[in-house]
């Protein structure tokens, strides 16, 4: 049994060179060295996640561009894609004279009692080896921005938050309505495109944008670059274990998926002799081959109500084997609301409002003059752009007039990052270019308007403010449609 643990608790900030990171410097180095058609090579390993390279000067036989995202997939690709890392990395260290033990840390950088672990650790800040060799875990391409990664600054605090994500229910959404739940929404194979599950958008996608950076982008920022990153694997390392952290929740259960169409589905990684070839099914359960691993520790901090902003309300889950029904049928949502335009997102706050009708579908089950939806869904769709001006936005429901945001935090739904904007915006002949979709849950922020009395049934205001913004201001970005969906 191999033991994950967390980066920031090996080794200090005085002598940085735990062995187990120092071993994985030493493997980097060795993998860097490796033609790129091995498919135990640094370059390789990359590209399996995404690549520029156009298809036609691929070499022979490889199969790469293959990360699972906007899918209900997202979680077991990553784990599968993981394994297949840490094999060949610890096989590299034995051949290179070291334990046969090794098992890649996780990077845990949202226990808010520990803002230091919002800083990449300090031997990925390095350029230099104890040794006076150069350091393979030290990139220049990283964040240059506020705060500066590179020189130790921190991620925000907004880009690490995971109550949002801790707090939803269901593992998935239904089938056709772009409602994502946890890990993603049904889907085939999917590379980029479409709805985007909440562990996906935060804290994975705000770090990935929060480490790379977006005026320039930098390798943690795009699907083709990011695993050239050695922190990558960390961070996927963190998400994989933020995986095992919610199923452990018990109020109330979560559980993974149970249908065949997900646990049956198989994923190949690599080449040749070591390739892997692993159904979702058999890599639900880390502790059994074969992936023999644990976490040493999947905790999470507890969810103040400050972290889920966008409180659930309670509905009773139960599941079948087709997966989370709730009570005796499935809630299914009905678009009540939608805008007419597109809705930039911009260097400054953006507003929309949308016209809210009565629904006409099973929303209001009850029947009764007054009954009020289960469960209310802000959608923002079809996001899509080339050029970023802010690396997220702030989604806010009914802010008064000239409000500071910051004053109304209980009003806010979630974020929208830019991680993922730009692949999903390029069409080819497996996407349309459509861009990314984001839900929430938004129960808790009407119910806290409707005891204020600051909900309008008819009306529906939306703000998107900038989480930061880049010193070029003339980003393209905007989504396609906002809308609201009663269930």
């Amino acid at each position: 049994m191999f033991e994950r643990r967390d980066v920031w608790k090996l080794g200090s900030e005085a002598d940085p060179w735990d062995p187990i990171i120092r071993w994985y410097a030493r493997a980097i180095t060795a993998l860097k060295g490796r033609a790129q058609k091995n498919p135990t090579s640094w370059r390789y390993l990359a590209a399996v996640h995404g690549t520029f390279m156009q298809r036609s000067d691929w070499p022979q036989g490889v199969t790469w561009n293959e990360c699972q995202h906007s899918s209900w997939f997202f979680l077991p690709w990553h784990r599968i894609y993981l394994h297949y890392f840490e094999r060949i990395v610890r096989r590299t260290i034995v051949d290179l004279g070291g334990p046969d033990d090794w098992a890649l840390p996780y990077w845990d950088y949202s226990d808010p009692q520990r803002p230091n672990a919002r800083s990449l650790p300090r031997a990925f800040r390095e350029p230099q080896m104890p040794s006076g060799d150069p350091n393979p875990l030290f990139v220049s391409e990283r964040s240059q921005q506020n705060p500066d990664i590179i020189d130790g600054g921190r991620l925000d605090a907004l880009d690490v938050e995971i109550g949002d994500a801790i707090a939803e229910t269901s593992f998935t959404g239904p089938s056709d309505d772009g409602i994502a739940g946890f890990g993603g929404p049904i889907t085939d194979w999917n590379h980029s495109g479409g709805p985007v599950g909440s562990l996906e958008r935060t804290p994975h996608g705000n770090v990935h944008i929060g480490v790379g950076g977006f005026q320039p982008l930098g390798l943690m920022s795009r699907f083709e670059t990011a695993a050239l990153d050695p922190i990558f694997w960390l961070h996927h390392s963190n998400i994989d274990r933020l995986w095992e952290a919610w199923l452990v929740q018990v109020d109330p259960d979560r559980q993974n998926p149970r249908r065949a169409r997900w646990r049956d589905a198989s994923f190949t990684v690599g080449q040749g002799a070591p390739a892997v070839t692993l159904t979702v099914r058999e890599v639900l359960d880390t502790t059994q081959p074969p992936l023999n691993y644990t976490y040493s520790d999947v905790s999470v901090p507890a969810l103040a109500p400050g972290m889920v902003l966008a409180a659930r309300s309670d509905v009773e889950s139960v599941f079948t084997e087709e997966g989370p029904v709730s009570e005796d049928e499935e809630l299914v949502p009905e678009m009540v609301g939608a805008s007419e335009n597109r809705v930039p997102l911009a260097a400054e706050p953006t507003e929309v409002e949308v016209a809210v009708e009565t629904p006409s579908g099973p929303a209001l089950r009850e029947g009764a003059e007054g009954a009020q939806p289960r469960k209310v869904y802000l959608k923002v769709e079809n996001v899509r752009g080339k050029e970023l001006v802010a690396p997220s936005y702030l989604v806010y429901v009914n802010l008064p007039l000239r409000a500071d945001p910051a004053d109304y935090e209980d009003r806010r739904a979630g974020q929208v990052p830019m991680f993922g904007v730009l692949e999903a915006s390029e069409s080819d002949e497996e996407h349309s270019g459509s861009g990314l979709t984001f839900s929430f849950d938004i129960t808790g922020v009407v119910q806290r308007l409707r005891e204020a009395g600051d909900w309008d049934p008819q009306r529906l205001r939306v703000t998107f403010t900038p989480a930061r913004v880049g010193a070029e201001r003339g980003g393209d970005v905007s989504a396609g449609r906002v809308s609201l969906y009663y269930a």
